[in-house]
């Protein structure tokens, strides 16, 4: 059942470390690839029309940044998730491919094909220059680019969509009947996919009036122009940000809406929810005082309001990947599987017959807790179902969260886990043996100033 290798990360953890390439992805692949090239397309649409030589000239410019960003940074950040998520939860990360094998299989072939386009159309578009014959053939490759980029965000948002509200995929545990039209058209599909389309264009906007200003300092009246462009594109995608994400956010489950607030900031401040409306509120401020400013006065308008813009747009895209991942907790997939890759419906079965007894890479002699060796069997439990979220004595410590509890103690806690208290973490699976395990293995980390020392040792008693 557990047939995957254990990888711990025991100072920064997976979470934080998966957050981080996560969200800089997110930013990358949305704003530098999608919406992107939504904006080089219009840019291009608009200089050819107007035979606009320097709209064309700048087009290229930003061309050039976003091309650096999606084939670089872009590109690394999505090979890192891979590795990261197949390191931290393969379980989840197999059933999902189960599910949306040829899903993701499309996309693979369209991200493919869209990084060929914008690497063609990055080589060719000084040979086509505005005026010749090729400039339609550029022209039809940044739409043919920005219909891929669109494409690829719109197959993985019916996955990230699936994991918080799969709706009703699964008609049957045991033999397996998975419905794979009902998890790809799912019930937050299309709301997140608006709300992320829109969000794209704005951030794209948002970074081109930031280049503008840089790529215009001699040329102020191609600013005006241009910042009055991408300031309008700004401005009209809010209206529809707000909207799709308000459909979004009422698909879903009416558990993961209400641990809202306390992902919008952390489980330390959520006595204080109202802080969270305060962030949110600070940062739309960033957003529209900036693009305003930009747009009503594009030649004077310093620099930082470009910068305080593109800021607090990226502040709301990485505070809405954070609360989609907070909320969608215990599970990974909603209902289906916890955090820690358990299935919902084996929980029962493993409390019978024990969790270790399935696990694949633990050695046979620690499957069966007993006195000899459950601070070792201990281990493998914190590292097969707490290390998802929690590292021993780096961030998220269960070091610190256990410091000046008994072992008695620690045990009852981890009998009621997903609890009102705790709604966003999964239950401990195990029988009563295993818990005594992982409360014993707990408690050595607050009680033996070196308790590698005290493992080592019943490690080495089991081996004898």
């Amino acid at each position: 059942m557990f047939d995957y290798p254990i990888f711990e990360m025991p100072f920064i953890g997976h979470r934080l470390l998966f957050a981080f390439d996560a969200i800089l992805h997110v930013f990358i692949s949305h704003g530098a690839a999608v919406g992107g090239s939504i904006i080089l397309a219009l840019t291009q649409w608009l200089a050819i029309k107007n035979n606009d030589h320097k709209l064309d000239a700048l087009s290229y410019k930003i061309l050039f940044t976003f091309f650096i960003l999606a084939t670089a940074v872009g590109a690394l950040t999505g090979i890192g998730i891979w590795i990261h998520i197949n390191i931290i939860n393969p379980a989840a990360i197999g059933a999902l491919l189960r599910v949306f094998f040829w899903k993701w299989f499309i996309e693979w072939i369209v991200f493919n094909a869209e990084m060929i386009l914008l690497l063609w159309l990055f080589l060719i578009w000084k040979k086509h220059p505005l005026g010749t014959q090729g400039k339609k053939k550029v022209f039809n490759l940044v739409l043919s680019y920005a219909v891929a980029s669109w494409l690829t965000m719109a197959i993985i948002t019916a996955i990230l969509g699936f994991m918080m509200t799969p709706g009703n995929w699964l008609k049957s545990y045991f033999p397996a009947e998975p419905d794979y039209m009902a998890a790809l058209f799912n019930p937050s599909w299309i709301p997140s996919l608006g709300f992320r389309t829109f969000w794209s264009i704005a951030w794209a906007a948002a970074m081109a009036m930031l280049l503008t200003w840089f790529f215009t300092k001699k040329d102020l009246e191609l600013r005006q122009k241009a910042m009055r462009l991408f300031g309008t594109v700004l401005l009209v995608c809010i209206p529809f940000f707000v909207l799709f994400g308000a459909w979004y956010y009422a698909q879903f489950p009416q558990a993961a809406k209400d641990l809202f607030w306390m992902g919008a900031i952390t489980r330390r401040l959520a006595a204080h929810p109202e802080y969270a409306t305060y962030l949110i509120v600070a940062l739309s401020s960033m957003v529209l005082i900036g693009a305003v400013s930009l747009y009503t006065k594009p030649k004077h308008a310093p620099v930082f309001l470009a910068v305080m813009m593109l800021i607090g747009s990226m502040g709301l895209i990485g505070e809405f990947e954070r609360v989609r991942e907070f909320v969608r907790k215990p599970y990974i997939i909603y209902d289906y599987m916890y955090a820690n890759g358990v299935r919902v419906a084996d929980v029962p079965y493993l409390n019978k017959t024990g969790y270790l007894k399935h696990a694949a890479f633990v050695p046979p002699e620690f499957r069966e807790v007993n006195e000899q060796n459950k601070l070792v069997a201990g281990k493998y439990l914190y590292q097969m179902q707490c290390r998802y979220c929690h590292t021993t004595n780096g961030i998220n410590s269960v070091k610190a969260r256990t410091a000046g509890l008994s072992e008695e103690a620690i045990y009852i806690r981890i009998g009621s886990l997903n609890s009102p208290a705790t709604p966003f973490m999964p239950p401990f699976t195990g029988t009563d043996a295993e818990r005594k395990a992982l409360a014993a293995y707990l408690a050595s980390l607050a009680t033996h100033d070196k308790p590698a020392l005290a493992y080592q040792k019943q490690l080495d008693e089991v081996k004898k």
